[in-house]
């Protein structure tokens, strides 16, 4: 029998909170190509999923928008500076919630702690980002559990402190450790259609 997990009542409003917060904001900031360093121009805008969250009574899905650019030079269509990791399917601080907790415990226990936590993911997920080789992101405890400074982060930013559909910078991941400026999260080439959730 599966022991139940115990969180603090706090620690799922607080991260909750500050995860909901992001849904809607608009990352659009990119100084030049990835690739070769030229001029680049706008190109499109994409809608990002980032992770749902299990909230009283139905599950809620987070989204962020996302300006992607066309190089002028080499053609390359790359994406704003924003919170995620290369080839992944959610947002980087998730990620480092995944790599963090697995490094004290089981896959399979840590996706029970993110649930506990109200963000819906499964085991197989877990496993997946934290067999990738993503560096183990800096931590600290909160409220009993040794969290990501990076989502921890994120409760900062009290609900309201960014407004719908504002143009979001570094500002909401720059307190996890991540450059201020510059590509906040690295990036490969972009993915083929279908290989990321958009809409």
């Amino acid at each position: 029998m599966k022991r139940k997990i115990l969180v603090h009542p706090m620690l799922p409003t607080v991260i909750q909170a500050g995860i909901a917060n992001l849904d809607g904001q608009s990352y659009t900031s990119l100084d030049a190509c990835p690739s070769c360093g030229g001029d680049i121009a706008g190109y499109d805008t994409k809608k990002r999923f980032f992770i749902t969250l299990a909230e009283p009574g139905v599950n809620r899905d987070i989204f962020v928008i996302v300006r992607r650019f066309s190089c002028r030079v080499c053609g390359l269509v790359s994406p704003a500076n924003a919170p995620f990791y290369p080839d992944t399917r959610i947002g980087a601080q998730v990620v480092d919630l995944c790599v963090t907790l697995s490094q004290e415990m089981s896959c399979s226990r840590a996706a029970r702690v993110i649930n506990a936590l109200g963000i819906v993911i499964d085991r197989g997920t877990v496993r997946n980002y934290s067999s990738r080789g993503f560096a183990v992101p800096p931590a600290t405890e909160f409220f009993g559990f040794l969290l990501p400074v990076s989502i921890i982060s994120l409760t900062m930013f009290t609900p309201g402190y960014f407004q719908p559909g504002a143009v979001v910078g570094a500002e909401s991941f720059a307190p996890a450790g991540r450059p201020a400026t510059g590509r906040a999260f690295p990036y490969s080439p972009p993915l083929e259609e279908g290989h990321e959730r958009d809409e």
